[in-house]
C-alpha cells in the first residue's frame, strides 16, 4: 500500500472474519461499513467491528 495516502477501509460481520482471515471473498452483504471512497481495484484494509485488521484485499 502506498504510504503517502491513508489506507481505505472495509468493515466486516463477525460472521465473515473467520472466512476472510482464511482468504475468502467478502460479499457485500456482509460488509458493515466501508469509507465512502472505495472503488474497484483498490487495495482495502478489511477490519473486524473491533477495528483489528484481518487482511488486505482487493476491491471488486
Amino acid at each position: 500500500m502506498d504510504g503517502a495516502t491513508k489506507p481505505k477501509r472495509v468493515v466486516v460481520s463477525d460472521d465473515a472474519v473467520p472466512f476472510v482471515a482464511r482468504g475468502g471473498r467478502v460479499f457485500s452483504k456482509l460488509v458493515l461499513r466501508a469509507d465512502p471512497d472505495v472503488s474497484p481495484g483498490d487495495e482495502v484494509l478489511v477490519l473486524d467491528r473491533n477495528d483489528r485488521v484481518i487482511t488486505v484485499a482487493k476491491a471488486y
